[in-house]
């Protein structure tokens, strides 16, 4: 397995190249990478790029709920945008959507499935500007 991080500073988003097979250890050291990224950039929103990944975990669901369970350990902001290029592999697919399942019971940050970088840079505005959003109760105002 290869994992390769990169930025794009232009528009201030870390991406990671993930292919072959990966495993836990190997993940792990992805996400003490990223957190070191995100300390050094200030970098928030993330590229997942993992269309050549063969399999997680060797497909083992038990191996892959104890990956998905230890994300947290890794203090990763709730704030982080993470868009993911899925697998081509249907199994791998599965088996990412499971790791990503684990996380986001587990608190992990908003994440959506993109079908490409320009898309990413889309859903990474439309994020930022919910933010940035006045917020409402969702409630009409009262008749004068």
């Amino acid at each position: 397995m290869a994992i390769e991080f990169s930025t794009l500073d232009d528009n201030q988003v870390i991406l990671v190249k993930i292919d072959g097979a990966a495993d836990s250890d190997q993940l792990q050291e992805m996400r003490r990478s990223a957190v070191e990224l995100i300390a050094r950039t200030g970098f928030t929103d993330f590229i997942f790029d993992m269309r050549e990944l063969e399999s997680l975990e060797n497909g083992d669901p038990g191996a892959i709920f104890d990956l998905g369970r230890k994300f947290k350990a890794h203090n990763i902001s709730v704030w982080t945008n993470t868009a993911f290029l899925m697998p081509v592999d249907k199994r791998a697919y599965e088996q990412v959507e499971l790791l990503h399942h684990i996380e986001i019971n587990g608190g992990r940050g908003v994440l959506d499935y993109v079908e490409s970088v320009e898309e990413a840079f889309s859903w990474f505005e439309e994020m930022a500007n919910r933010v940035a959003a006045p917020k409402t109760s969702g409630k009409s105002p009262p008749p004068r």
